[in-house]
């Protein structure tokens, strides 16, 4: 069996209205070819960094990881969007329900791991009350070394644990670029051991270099596994990232204005998390690269099966028919459990697994959405594993540049980010704000009239 097969029935015509017929399956392939040659012709550039992942050197992260592993009761990860959400989905995927700090002892792993990422004082709070300084390890993620929410968390760890620890570089590692930035300075200065994220590897493009490698070496997970999985992605010559980019680009022209990411799965919540920032910040554009004002992208979305079957799927099959679906299917489910009822009216469960009852409601779904009309794919996978997980990673990170740079948008900057950042950093006082500052004050204008 494959490691990963998308299915994708139920977006051709033959068996959803409006679907996609051959004709146009082949035309938006083409367009697709033109997107992947543009991001290949960029990565011989000596952009998109992304694409050399698989092949770097991991040696180093393996040699930190031992040295660091197990010496530690608690992991603070530091770090917000690309910072943060890959070493979530890692976590979340791997460091499965029920592990406790006697088996995580014995792999000479942390036992609990944080992430410090939004600047909610309740959550740092919670998080410095768990820990205690003289048995925690920090790293702190940031490529430019001046994102606001991660100066300010790790700035109020960093004197938590100053103030109970002699010597508090032995317990901090920082993710940055090689040279330049603010954390790199404070870096140098303060003696903090440092691993590099490349200028050619965008911040959510990230999660295969040091920024996930090094917090996935360290709890134990086999980071070689996951960049074979990354590799395995496009060993089909491409034959996915072509096919689901073709889908997608036609639903974006036919209307479907909403992208629902469903795993199937509780390990795979936070992978549509990190999809909903790569898909959103990567292609939601006013502008083409050649600055021609535009409206391009589409909405994504995460849902979660089966849970949101008893929520959202109400709207998904009966509400506007704007949405494409792309479902995430686990074969074969780790720690699988068999269910057994003496009550009559359950009888009808005897015999089967959660896990078959998961994926059977994924295929009760998928049918009633394509009785209503409604566009979806689904990728199964046989595990979840680093392999898979990898695999994942790779796929949507070829996916979403390829749609971008086939439809004349930059996937790689985010200037719709940038002006709301530079209005906190102007309100803050940073230095060489004062214009922004003043701009800021013109526009933020509010009338009593209209506060209850």
């Amino acid at each position: 069996m494959k490691r990963i097969r998308v299915d994708y029935n139920y977006v051709m015509d033959k068996h959803v209205n409006g679907g996609l017929d051959d004709v146009s399956m082949e035309q938006y392939k083409e367009k697709a070819k033109i997107g992947l040659a543009r991001l290949l012709h960029m990565f011989d550039d000596g952009q998109a960094g992304f694409i050399n992942l698989p092949k770097q050197d991991i040696a180093p992260i393996k040699k930190f990881a031992k040295e660091v592993s197990g010496k530690f009761n608690d992991l603070i990860v530091v770090g917000i969007g690309g910072s943060s959400l890959g070493v979530e989905t890692l976590c979340n995927a791997m460091l499965t329900y029920g592990y406790n700090a006697r088996s995580f002892a014995e792999r000479g792993c942390f036992p609990r791991v944080w992430v410090a990422d939004n600047v909610d004082p309740c959550k740092m709070t919670s998080i410095l009350t768990e820990c205690q300084p003289e048995d925690t390890f920090v790293c702190i993620i940031t490529k430019s070394g001046s994102t606001v929410e991660t100066a300010a968390n790790f700035s109020i760890i960093y004197e938590w644990l100053s103030a109970k620890v002699k010597d508090p570089k032995k317990q901090i590692c920082a993710i940055t670029d090689p040279e330049k930035g603010a954390l790199r300075a404070m870096s140098r200065d303060k003696g903090f051991i440092t691993f590099p994220v490349q200028p050619n590897v965008g911040g959510r493009f990230s999660v295969l270099s040091p920024v996930g490698l090094i917090p996935a070496a360290v709890l134990g997970m086999d980071i070689e596994k996951l960049l074979e999985g990354a590799a395995f992605a496009t060993k089909d010559n491409y034959e996915k990232v072509i096919t689901m980019s073709a889908i997608y680009m036609y639903y974006m022209d036919h209307g479907k204005s909403i992208n629902v990411m469903m795993p199937y799965s509780s390990r795979l919540i936070s992978f549509a998390d990190w999809y909903c920032q790569l898909w959103g910040e990567s292609l939601g554009k006013a502008k083409t690269k050649e600055g021609k004002e535009i409206f391009f992208g589409t909405t994504p979305v995460r849902a979660t099966g089966t849970i949101d079957q008893h929520s959202q799927v109400q709207l998904y099959k009966e509400g506007p028919n704007d949405k494409v679906f792309t479902f995430i299917e686990v074969l074969n489910h780790d720690k699988d459990k068999k269910i057994t009822s003496a009550y009559e009216a359950y009888n009808y469960l005897n015999g089967h697994t959660l896990g078959q009852l998961c994926n059977v409601e994924l295929m009760g779904t998928e049918a009633a959405l394509k009785n209503a009309g409604r566009p979806s794919l689904k990728i199964s996978l046989d595990i979840v594993d680093e392999f898979a997980i990898g695999a994942l990673f790779m796929l949507w990170q070829y996916i979403v540049p390829v749609i971008g740079l086939a439809c004349d948008i930059d996937p790689f900057d985010q200037p719709g980010v940038e002006e709301g950042k530079d209005y906190a950093y102007a309100i803050m006082g940073r230095q060489g704000y004062d214009s922004t500052k003043k701009k800021f004050e013109e526009i933020y204008k509010k009338q009593d009239d209209f506060i209850i």
